[in-house]
């Protein structure tokens, strides 16, 4: 038996938020591919709003303009994870259209 590596690259893009010239939000959206698909999907990822500017849609912006970078990136599939004690951010993932699909399993390396 024989296993055999090859390297991957990933793409993806940070979005920044700024009033005024201020950073209050980011939020990341990396690019997978996977041999069963065509097309790639996409990691949600740290997605992050100052906070002092939490509530005010910013979140919102982000994630929409990350949804729309993954359509135009021709992604068959978007992903988003959460902590079991984070419910607020479950509401707002449904409210933005995504479906409680599964678990995300977890280990720690540090």
């Amino acid at each position: 038996m024989e296993i055999k590596k090859r390297d991957l690259t990933f793409t993806g893009k940070k979005l920044t938020l700024e009033i005024e010239g201020i950073k209050v939000g980011r939020i990341s959206i990396i690019y997978i591919n996977n041999d069963l698909h065509e097309e790639p999907y996409a990691l949600i990822e740290d997605l992050y709003i100052e906070e002092n500017e939490r509530g005010k849609g910013h979140a919102r912006k982000l994630f929409e303009m990350a949804i729309e970078e993954a359509k135009k990136h021709r992604t068959y599939k978007i992903i988003a994870t959460s902590r079991y004690s984070r419910e607020q951010v479950h509401q707002f993932y449904l409210r933005l259209g995504f479906k409680d699909y599964g678990k995300e399993f977890r280990l720690d390396l540090k």
